[in-house]
């Protein structure tokens, strides 16, 4: 580890979105909550009912009024525009009795942090209409169920737009009233607490190999930017994307969901897009660029369960790193739930394990827990599962774990971005070590620094 090039004073987190309701194929996103929006839609307007008879339904009514509150306020944020959306994180950081955010930093656990990082994860939701090679189109489920085209040029745009705005935002009245806690008792321009470095959404099956080499030329150059060269360009888009360069994006993002396929072989093999996928490794490896792919069955899904179900396999990535010991890897969304169906194992627990093998079988691989935080209980089964493993194999581990939150997306589970924050930043579970490597150190060495010998 290059201890040397450690900035003790930053918080990280890796895994969060800036969406607004254009950017994802929308019944994508419906379906990714059917379970939860479904109960909303059917059980929703008989809570007066609920109300009614308290006592033969005492959490029902109050159950559901949660779900819809959390729908009411995921939607109610991506209603803004990009940069009012930068403006709404670093303003609830800043509110309440005892903010987080206040003028020497962010208070997490035992530590202040002068600096904070975001890098929101763009997804390429850009379907071409097209089934790949050799995978048979899903029936569909009702006359047009055919994803939309998302083109992600629009959804860069939006993000580098809103970046500009939110860095150059000035203290107005109408702004006052909006974000209170931003620019009560300020004056003038206030400095903006956070530095926003995107990650760049990719899906080799909407590329030529020409095409994904050319992107890596123009945004990548011959090697991953440094803090400083992000830093440098931060705000300063100037809203022409064929503009944009190297200094711009972190990093990239795959989604298996959409389509990606890590390693096209076997049944829905082809050879044309493995061509392509190691294409994107070996470049990512050659420029010491970091990949975040999204973990598990859930999300925003286009593509039928057998296709989701060998896409977002863990084994599929153990053969990238068999092929790619070099690549750089987050594998986001670590489960770790210990409740139990009655008699019935927790079926997360082979998919813990397996999150678990990847990281101490290679050298470079990193896991995030967003979306998984809505109270203390992860933390205490994180910490169980830490605690369980001999001691190399637990300091490996715990030197791969990643901050992530997953806003706006996680707001069906959380009320509030401070609400996470206050949760990893109070829970007793982690130590401040602990703390402090998953938001601080870890990061700054899967975004920045070298591969570790």
């Amino acid at each position: 580890m290059m201890s040397s090039d450690m900035d003790e004073g930053t918080f990280h987190d890796v895994h969060m979105h800036a969406f607004n309701l254009s950017h994802p194929y929308l019944y994508a996103f419906i379906r990714r909550f059917k379970s939860k929006l479904g109960a909303l839609l059917c059980f929703g307007p008989a809570i007066p009912f609920f109300r009614r008879f308290p006592d033969l339904f005492p959490t029902t009514a109050s159950l559901l009024e949660t779900k819809i509150d959390g729908a009411k306020n995921l939607l109610s944020v991506m209603e803004n525009d990009l940069g009012s959306f930068f403006l709404l994180i670093e303003n609830c950081l800043r509110e309440g009795e005892k903010p987080l955010l206040k003028t020497e930093g962010l208070r997490i656990g035992e530590r202040t942090y002068k600096r904070i990082v975001l890098t929101p994860l763009m997804m390429d939701f850009g379907y071409k209409g097209k089934t790949p090679p050799g995978n048979k189109r899903p029936e569909r489920t009702f006359h047009y169920d055919i994803p939309a085209s998302k083109p992600i040029k629009e959804q860069v745009t939006d993000v580098f737009n809103g970046i500009k705005d939110y860095v150059g935002t000035r203290s107005s009245e109408d702004l006052a009233r909006k974000f209170p806690a931003l620019y009560s008792g300020e004056e003038g321009k206030p400095d903006r607490a956070l530095e926003i470095y995107p990650f760049l959404g990719l899906n080799t099956q909407n590329y030529t190999c020409d095409g994904i080499d050319e992107l890596f030329r123009k945004y990548f150059g011959t090697r991953a930017p440094s803090k400083h060269e992000l830093l440098v360009n931060l705000g300063r888009f100037d809203g022409d994307i064929e503009h944009l360069t190297t200094g711009s994006f972190a990093g990239v993002k795959v989604y298996p969901p959409l389509g990606f396929d890590p390693w096209p072989e076997g049944r829905y093999g082809n050879p044309e897009e493995l061509r392509k996928v190691k294409l994107l490794y070996s470049r990512c490896c050659e420029k010491n660029l970091p990949i975040t792919a999204h973990g598990g069955m859930g999300g925003f899904v286009t593509i039928d369960k057998k296709r989701l179900r060998a896409y977002a396999s863990v084994e599929k990535w153990e053969k990238v790193l068999t092929a790619f010991p070099d690549l750089k890897l987050n594998l986001a969304h670590f489960p770790m739930d210990e409740r139990m169906l009655w008699f019935v194992p927790n079926p997360l627990h082979p998919l813990r394990n397996a999150y678990v093998k990847l990281v101490l079988n290679h050298a470079n691989v990193y896991i995030d827990f967003s979306c998984q935080v809505d109270g203390d209980a992860y933390f205490v089964a994180l910490a169980k599962t830490l605690r369980g493993l001999p001691n190399p194999e637990r300091k490996r581990l715990t030197e791969r774990i990643l901050f992530g939150s997953d806003f706006a997306v996680n707001l069906l589970g959380v009320d509030s971005y401070n609400r996470c924050l206050t949760f990893f930043s109070g829970t007793e579970a982690l130590t401040a070590d602990e703390k402090h490597a998953f938001c601080s150190l870890n990061p700054q060495r899967f975004l920045f620094a070298l591969p570790e010998p």
